[in-house]
């Protein structure tokens, strides 16, 4: 119900799943080099035009998913003054922080915008990872939207039934989580436990040789698409430990 997964004709959703897997590891080890926000500015809106032309995912739909992480990213700005002097300087290198943050999300939820499940599964085995690993790892990516969701449904109907979020002090506000956090944490396990039945069910773990209905194979696009990312990876070293660009140096 709640899967990232958007369905379209494009060349990201075209590429084969172990080079998007790749290309995002590379990606967010990329924004980890850097931390100037003119840089990581434009990294993030080269992210965003990658995905709406190369993926047709609209800018709409790009914000929707980030919006989640909007206290993230203001708590991460607003953090940053009170452990650097002077506080613009301490704001600014905050909000580096906060678009390396962005960034990285993007190119998470890029992933799992453009790549099902059961491309991702079959992407992590090609990459010689055990099943069960595979498995677990999309299972979590998978089950973030998921509980989100969930969340926003309790917070729905506790809103319906009276609850004040937004109203009172700051304490105030976080005992009134707790309608809130004690359904999410009820429905968790009980998700949990439900998978459990489902993959018991199925089988799971019965036999270490697998056998797959569909399968996925490298094409040459796939080849020309990895070599650009690996020069555009390479491209970014240089640019940090070469060149020095995009890095402020903090003390």
């Amino acid at each position: 119900m709640y899967t990232l997964y958007i369905e379209r004709d494009s060349f990201l959703h075209r590429l084969d799943p172990r080079v998007k897997i790749i290309s995002s590891l590379l990606g967010i080890l990329a924004m980890i080099l850097f931390n100037s926000p003119y840089l990581l500015f434009a990294l993030f809106m080269l992210l965003s035009l990658s995905l709406r032309f190369l993926g047709k995912i609209s800018f709409k739909e790009q914000i929707k998913v980030l919006k989640p992480l909007t206290p993230l990213i203001v708590i991460t700005i607003a953090i940053w003054p009170f452990i650097l002097d002077p506080k613009t300087f301490g704001l600014f290198i905050g909000l580096g922080y906060a678009l390396r943050l962005a960034s990285m999300a993007m190119i998470t939820f890029g992933l799992l915008m453009t790549t099902t499940q059961r491309e991702l599964i079959l992407g992590f085995i090609k990459l010689k990872m055990p099943y069960e690993i595979g498995l677990t790892l999309t299972i979590a990516l998978r089950y973030i939207p998921t509980l989100f969701g969930l969340a926003q449904t309790i917070i729905d109907a506790q809103r319906s039934r009276g609850l004040e979020l937004e109203k009172g002090s700051f304490f105030s506000r976080i005992r009134k989580t707790v309608p809130i956090l004690i359904p999410l944490i009820i429905a968790s396990i009980k998700t949990a436990h439900e998978l459990s039945i489902a993959l018991e069910s199925r089988a799971f773990g019965a036999s270490r040789k697998r056998t797959f209905l569909h399968t996925i194979q490298m094409e040459k696009k796939d080849y020309v698409a990895l070599i650009f990312v690996f020069l555009l990876f390479g491209l970014a070293l240089y640019a940090r430990y070469q060149l020095g660009i995009g890095y402020v140096k903090l003390y």
